[in-house]
């Protein structure tokens, strides 16, 4: 039996130690976990993390994660000492829309299979004598949730896992990733180097500074989050103990950005009510023998009273027993923050064995863990990652000042009833079709994705909603449904239909494929024959590694080794890009901002197809038509032109 991979994991906090776990439990036993700070609490967020774990959200796979997390810590003990407290969540509200959101929320947890329920205000009070029943109109209770001792867990994991062969070094600080041929050989460390094929950094928000090693783009934002602790609450005495810590459920006051715990006979407050800090690596503060404590880490920062006033006088009035209390101590604490909200899971493009899993929380640690150890051992994860992957952003959401601006939004909106349809506020305009002027002239509705504008409606055709038939007409929706819609694309539906429409197709990311072995590359990672004769378009779907459905897209032969391919967004091209043949017979360039993909800026669709040239009176715009871009030299076999999409 041949010897299992060498990996090194960058970071020995619960995302590293679940790694560890996860990959010596599938039989990788060369294992080597280091982190810069001393073990166990080496000075990241997981040493001062609050714990809370909340299963529901929008998100099958997030919730995943949190399912797998919830089991996985219940499971560890550290001599007899629990790693997860099984007290129950409850989610208030205070406001209409946000009971409504509740109200959403039980029917994901339903969909994912997460025990749920909306109570009144009086089962709240019930569930969590502390609060005042008149200031809540309801709660969402979920019993399964928790909190997660993650200083214990990560030495429950680190136990396991050494136990299966897995070395753990602290104080051990990386200095370089070494490659040769585009692939990792090793770690560069202050103590040394250790030989790997596969690197994996799992360093939290230190993980910009290792990817930078290997000039991979980690796009997070180390940010501040403020959390403090009060004095003794006369309410709490004698109802825990040190061992249990707690056993009100866990509390999430969003409509003030709050969250509440036990500590004992003392309440945990956490706000993300306050401005977005964000935190310069350089700044962390750091002890002169290196050593961490609970009450000091390069991780914890100094608490910021005037950010956390208007969040103390919110928590008085939610739970009156603080109004004879005092905030004892506290801090600001240092967690990742991205783009959009989600964790980065994924292999450099450039440096084949370099792997990060950053910006995850307690909460899905395990279940990140668990993705990232089948998709080394067994090339897939049992668990959709799309959403996940660092490789979902295009370049230009990759930029410093994006990811600034970005993130920092995020840390603002990260208790808001958001709608999954609401786009950024800013920034906006970056990216825009040639024909946006004219686009904006015919009230045309935006919405934003990858930094493209992009048209859902035009007010000009609000004419055209008088004269839909019944049965294309949309059905009534509730205020929460309607956001982002209108009828008017619906009759915009009906007319590509029963007449003619053009579709700017600009934001669509094009690639040009091209070279002797383009047709088979092709022919293997699609459910369509690509053999076809120049000008034949293919609708059909891009495969995975198991033949499962990736996504689906549009390929038009341009000649016998030139292939247009209209894809879904970066992911695709980084499936394409990962699948190349290494004989360079096959060559792939992104043309979506170039000239080469002018001419497939604007689409025709009709429910018949028709020669694109052929004078036809187009879907108006307004007072103008919209003029044709047809594809020249491109002919289809059947109808004469280029742009008739077959399905």
């Amino acid at each position: 039996m041949s010897p299992t991979p060498r990996v090194v994991i960058v970071g020995a906090g619960i995302v590293g130690a679940n790694l560890a776990d996860e990959l010596t439990t599938r039989g990788w036993n060369r294992v080597t976990v280091v982190d810069q700070g001393p073990l166990p609490l080496t000075g990241g967020s997981t040493s001062h993390a609050p714990g809370l774990v909340y299963q529901t959200g929008p998100s099958k796979t997030m919730t995943a994660f949190a399912q797998y997390t919830v089991e996985k810590l219940r499971g560890l003990d550290v001599d007899g000492a629990w790693c997860f407290n099984q007290v129950g969540g409850l989610e208030i509200a205070t406001t209409p829309e946000r009971l409504a959101d509740l109200h959403r929320k039980q029917g994901w947890a339903t969909s994912w299979g997460v025990p749920g329920t909306v109570v009144g205000p009086e089962e709240c009070a019930r569930l969590h004598p502390l609060l005042d029943p008149d200031e809540v109109l309801g709660g969402f209770h979920t019993p399964t949730d928790g909190l997660g001792k993650s200083s214990r867990a990560v030495i429950a994991l680190a136990r396991r896992a050494q136990a299966a062969g897995a070395e753990f070094r602290g104080s051990t600080r990386v200095l370089g990733v070494d490659q040769q041929g585009g692939r990792v050989t090793g770690v560069r460390t202050d103590q040394g180097d250790i030989p790997a094929d596969i690197v994996v950094s799992c360093a939290g928000f230190w993980g910009r500074r290792v990817g930078d090693m290997v000039g991979m783009k980690v796009p997070l934002l180390p940010m501040a989050h403020q959390y403090a602790r009060t004095d003794q609450i006369p309410e709490l005495v004698g109802h825990n103990d040190e061992l249990s810590e707690a056993r009100l459920p866990i509390l999430r006051h969003q409509d003030h950005d709050l969250y509440y715990r036990e500590h004992n006979d003392r309440i945990g407050i956490g706000t993300y009510a306050h401005r977005p800090i964000p935190v310069s690596l350089a700044d962390l503060p750091e002890t002169e023998d290196g050593s961490t404590s609970e009450e000091a880490m390069p991780s914890m920062l100094p608490f910021t009273d005037d950010d956390f006033a208007p969040s103390w006088e919110q928590s008085k009035r939610l739970l009156p027993s603080l109004s004879t209390a005092k905030v004892e101590d506290g801090f600001n604490g240092v967690f990742s923050f991205t783009p959009d909200g989600g964790p980065l899971i994924g292999e450099s493009p450039d440096v084949a064995g370099f792997w990060i899993a950053e910006a995850v929380w307690v909460t899905h640690s395990s279940g990140v863990a668990r993705s990232v150890a089948q998709l080394l051992v067994d090339g897939r994860s049992e668990v959709d990652l799309h959403g996940c992957d660092v490789h979902r952003f295009d370049e230009i959401e990759t930029v410093d000042d994006y990811v600034e601006e970005t993130s920092k939004q995020n840390f603002i909106e990260i208790y808001d009833v958001t709608h999954p349809s609401q786009p950024k506020l800013s920034p906006r305009d970056l990216r825009v079709s040639p024909f946006h002027a004219r686009q904006r002239e015919l009230g045309a509705f935006f919405l934003e994705s990858h930094g493209w504008e992009r048209p859902q409606w035009y007010e000009a055709n609000a004419p055209l909603v008088k004269e839909l038939p019944n049965h294309w007409y949309p059905r009534p929706r509730d205020p929460w449904s309607a956001m982002y819609h209108s009828p008017i694309a619906a009759a915009e539906a009906w007319k590509t239909r029963n007449a003619v429409a053009m579709y700017d197709m600009t934001p669509l990311k094009r690639l040009e494929v091209t070279g002797p072995g383009a047709t088979a590359f092709l022919d293997r990672l699609t459910t369509s024959k690509m053999d076809r004769v120049p000008g034949y378009v293919a609708y059909t779907l891009l495969l995975d590694q198991a033949g499962g459905v990736r996504s689906d897209i549009t390929v038009a032969r341009l000649d016998a080794h030139t292939f247009q391919v209209g894809v879904n967004g970066n992911l695709d091209l980084d499936r394409l890009r990962r699948e190349l043949p290494a004989d360079g017979s096959v060559q792939i360039r992104d043309v979506t901002g170039g000239a080469r993909g002018w001419h497939r800026r604007l689409g025709p669709a009709r429910p018949r197809p028709r020669p694109a040239t052929e004078p036809r009176r187009l879907l108006r715009r307004g007072p103008e038509v919209l003029p044709v871009h047809a594809c020249p030299r491109r002919r289809h076999p059947r109808h004469g032109a280029a742009g008739v999409l077959r399905r």
